[in-house]
């Protein structure tokens, strides 16, 4: 990820899950200093693959979902359909 924002990309974190429980794992592991913006959908009240979590997060970063960017995910419905409704690309 380092090597990402040393690039110029922005990197981020969209997460299912509750308030507690992710915004923890974030803090505690140091990947909130890690990336550029977060979002998650325990504080947000949206969920993937709902587009409105991408677009928080593309805006926490200072950039938009129309500038293109992509999503890397495990899950198909939640990542990779919500990557590419949010207009992104999937891996």
């Amino acid at each position: 990820m380092a090597r990402l924002r040393a690039s110029g990309w922005k990197v981020a974190i969209v997460a299912k899950g509750t308030a507690d429980d992710q915004l923890g794992k974030i803090q505690r592991t140091g990947l909130a200093e890690a990336v550029d913006g977060y979002a998650l959908s325990g504080i947000e009240g949206i969920r993937r693959p709902e587009t409105g979590l991408f677009e928080i997060t593309a805006k926490r970063c200072g950039t938009t979902l129309a500038e293109g960017g992509w999503m890397i995910g495990d899950n198909l419905a939640a990542d990779i359909a919500g990557g590419r409704a949010a207009g992104l690309r999937t891996i």
